[in-house]
């Protein structure tokens, strides 16, 4: 069941009156000398705050105490991570309604077919039947294992840890959408976002992963990210993909060599709160990027 309850309609006044002040600062930067290393490690901690978990889908974590169920819930949020965040969070509400509000219950209790509540449910191009055929084959990793962890732990070597995702790709291979097919193909953003969620842990990420090293971790590259990425020079490529991925996190390790995958959520949510949450924001003026003071 849910452990604290959010809602993206809620009242955001406070957050978003703290997060206009703090970014309001770094924005009215004028000092040159200023290297990227050092806003992007102000950024990291004005946003290394559990107020703004509230704006990302992230925020399905929390509602529950139960480790097992945190990574399930982690999985699934992740896995719908597309598209504008507001319609994000509308489409996990519904899965959850579904799910009566407790995912790992309903998953292991999922029948040979669907439930009519679930194969009429639809996210842009992802239809109920493809959420059942996802949750079946994690259902089945729980059983064969006892968490969606231990499958990581089990199979995870030390220094191999894009093998770890191939393996996990490899697993949903008969899932439409819901999961990257290869490498070669897609930049793995949900994925390698799901895997910083499990591994890092600060006041954002949870760190119930701990037996994966974050530095080897690469950063979930989306179109923001991207763009802010080639805006400070992190890359030249002009379209984002896995090559890009590992480009701009190698450039970020050397800002920060244990945990390069850090700035992915302070670069990235910036944008996410500025675009989706406007109407809660106290900010009077259109702002730049802060990081490009």
């Amino acid at each position: 069941m849910y452990n604290q309850m959010f809602t993206v309609y809620g009242v955001f006044s406070d957050a978003i009156k703290n997060w206009s002040e703090d970014v309001h600062k770094i924005m009215l930067c004028s000092d040159r000398n200023t290297t990227l290393k050092e806003r992007l490690d102000t950024l990291y901690h004005i946003y290394n705050n559990k107020k703004y978990v509230q704006y990302d889908p992230l925020r399905y974590l929390y509602f529950f105490e139960d480790d097992v169920e945190k990574e399930l819930m982690g999985l699934v949020a992740s896995s719908f991570a597309f598209g504008r965040v507001t319609q994000i969070f509308k489409a996990i509400d519904s899965l959850l309604r579904i799910m009566e509000n407790s995912p790992l219950k309903y998953v292991m209790a999922l029948g040979s077919a669907p439930d009519p509540a679930l194969l009429s449910f639809r996210y842009r191009f992802v239809s109920g039947l493809d959420v059942y055929r996802f949750l079946r084959i994690t259902r089945q990793l729980i059983e064969d294992y006892g968490s969606i962890g231990c499958f990581m732990k089990c199979n995870y070597n030390e220094g191999d840890f894009l093998r770890l995702v191939d393996l996990t790709m490899r697993q949903y291979v008969d899932v439409r959408f819901l999961v990257p097919v290869s490498l070669k193909t897609s930049a793995c953003k949900r994925l390698f976002m799901y895997f910083r969620w499990m591994v890092r842990e600060d006041n954002i990420d949870t760190g119930l992963w701990n037996f994966i090293d974050p530095a080897e971790l690469v950063i979930p590259l989306d179109t923001h990210i991207f763009q802010s990425a080639v805006k400070l020079g992190l890359t030249s490529r002009k379209t984002p993909s896995f090559a890009v991925a590992r480009e701009i996190t190698e450039k970020l390790k050397g800002f920060c060599r244990n945990d390069p995958v850090r700035y992915d959520w302070a670069i990235s949510h910036e944008g996410i709160i500025k675009n989706n949450f406007a109407t809660h924001m106290a900010m009077s003026e259109r702002s730049a990027c802060p990081v490009s003071c």
